[in-house]
């Protein structure tokens, strides 16, 4: 019997659809359509673009918890490639050279060969690309066997990235598909330029509108208030598949779509566009990728290499003491609110240094995932830190009206929920989200054993160099030059954070509990409260 065209693309369709259902079965993924085109039957016309996105991958490894796994999101997309006979574009939406254990001293090209292995299509620049010096982020981007994409950055010197585009295009099933890329503004080193990335944007829907592309995708590394505001403000635009975010985001808006994985490949976003006789059609999926999970053995095969490399280059681990329950140290937890662990950590460094107050921005505690429970190592803690330097520890005297400002600085409509956000010890305070920034501590701010801090008292307080010597995360804190100009002097005058936690566990006598929360209470989030 012969087959028609038709029949052969509904059959493939089918067995698509079947692939999905059977690999996200074990997980909680949603199949959910977020766009049809209004009171109009659309009639499909040719084959879908297959979309799969990850962003803010900073190891290529499973993930202790079993989730993750650069290999296993590889082998889904081979295996809806082979089921449909068609390809499916692999996005990365940004920040993969750093910050990572072994980027403090390979720079990412560890990252870019499991990426080439597991045959990217696309990327756009996060931010961290730019924590490598200039000539380890040209090597990186040269040695990339994927296109990079960012519309609004440059050399310091105006000069264009070699290897990057504002735009491309690719064609997928007949269908001409425009891709461009924009990157967060933010404090770069003096070798990097970005600018305005709306304006950047507009610019590149023009062109592609220009060469008469049948759909346009953004691939953004941008908060999501700003990818939110691009979405509804450019109706050119059918999709954007973003970064930035390390917890995942959607937003739908009149038949176009935004989405966001989870950082470290925890999840990964399926999109499927369907063109229609009147609009393009948008499905999406959030897969979680499971240790049961088949892996790609290319990419397997090099972050095997690389965790080898690791062992070569620190020493065998060692076992520290055992958490006998799990300690929660992704970043999302921590910079949305006060952690257990960010509290151990706020603890090594008041007891490690004899300060009053112990006090880490969450931005510096990078492991994004979780610890225990069972034993914890030593490699497990140097990689909770991945900046040495800019997290090695200063202490400082303030008085308790300074201290106040800091903390508010912290709990900022600006800087709630970001890496600003405090993680304490020796003292607690309260504060309300509702009321204005400057304004938001409620109360006294007091000492561990209940006492209040008055305005004038002094206090000396432990916290990590980059805010506090850099003005990182927006922190001024002219009282602490002194000590930033001795760690300018001599680094070994400011204790390096992993050594601090790891002293502190190491005291616990084997057994490893972080502290319970509740130095920090919120207001606007306690029960009964509007």
């Amino acid at each position: 019997m012969r087959v028609s065209e038709h029949q052969q693309r509904l059959w493939k369709r089918a067995a698509v659809t079947r692939v999905i259902a059977a690999l996200a079965l074990s997980t909680t993924s949603m199949l959910a359509s977020c766009a049809r085109a209004p009171r109009v039957a659309p009639l499909t016309t040719g084959a879908p673009v297959r979309f799969l996105l990850v962003n803010d991958v900073y190891v290529s490894d499973t993930l202790r918890d079993g989730s993750g796994g650069l290999a296993r999101v590889a082998a889904w997309r081979d295996s809806i490639e082979q089921a449909s006979g068609e390809k499916v574009l692999l996005m990365f939406a940004g920040d993969l050279f750093s910050p990572s254990l072994l980027s403090k001293w390979f720079h990412g090209r560890q990252m870019v060969e499991a990426f080439n292995a597991a045959r990217f299509d696309f990327a756009t620049l996060g931010n961290h690309e730019f924590d490598v010096d200039r000539a380890q982020f040209t090597a990186r981007v040269t040695e990339s066997r994927f296109r990079w994409l960012s519309a609004n950055c440059r050399y310091g010197d105006d000069a264009p990235f070699p290897n990057v585009r504002g735009w491309d295009t690719v064609t997928v099933n007949g269908t001409r598909v425009g891709v461009f890329g924009t990157t967060i503004v933010a404090e770069y080193r003096s070798w990097v330029r970005c600018t305005d990335p709306d304006a950047a944007a507009t610019r590149m829907v023009d062109s592609l509108s220009q060469l008469g592309v049948d759909l346009i995708v953004g691939l953004t590394h941008q908060p999501i208030w700003r990818d939110s505001a691009t979405l509804v403000r450019d109706p050119r635009i059918s999709l954007l598949l973003g970064g930035h975010e390390h917890d995942g985001r959607r937003v739908a808006h009149e038949g176009r779509l935004m989405i966001k994985a989870a950082s470290n490949a925890r999840t990964a976003a399926y999109v499927e566009a369907q063109r229609s006789s009147n609009a393009w059609s948008l499905r999406d999926t959030i897969i979680r990728p499971l240790r049961s999970w088949r892996e790609q053995a290319a990419t397997a095969a090099i972050t095997a290499a690389w965790r080898d490399t690791l062992v070569r280059r620190i020493g065998t681990d060692r076992v520290l003491g055992v958490a006998p329950d799990a300690i929660d140290a992704v970043d999302s937890t921590s910079r949305g609110g006060e952690s257990r662990f960010g509290n151990l950590v706020a603890d090594a460094y008041r007891l490690g240094t004899g300060a009053d107050v112990g006090m880490i921005n969450s931005g510096a505690l990078r492991l994004d995932d979780m610890l225990g429970p069972g034993p914890i190592t030593a490699h497990e803690l140097e990689s909770v830190f991945l900046f040495a330097d800019e997290t090695r520890v200063v202490t400082f005297p303030l008085t308790g009206a300074r201290l106040r400002e800091l903390l508010e600085h912290g709990v900022s409509a600006r800087r709630l929920g970001s890496g600003a956000y405090p993680q304490l010890s020796g003292v607690s305070f309260t504060f309300d989200a509702r009321l204005a920034s400057g304004a938001r501590i409620v109360g006294p701010i007091t000492r561990a054993d209940g006492r209040p801090i008055a305005a004038g008292d002094a206090v000396r307080i432990s916290f990590a160099s980059y805010p506090a010597c850099l003005g990182g995360d927006g922190y001024v804190i002219p009282e602490a030059k002194p000590a930033c100009e001795a760690l300018e002097r001599d680094v070994t005058t400011a204790p390096r954070s992993a050594e601090l936690v790891i002293r502190h566990v190491e005291t616990m006598g084997g057994t490893i509990v972080a502290p319970p929360v509740g130095r920090l209470t919120r207001l606007d989030r306690v029960r009964g409260t509007r």
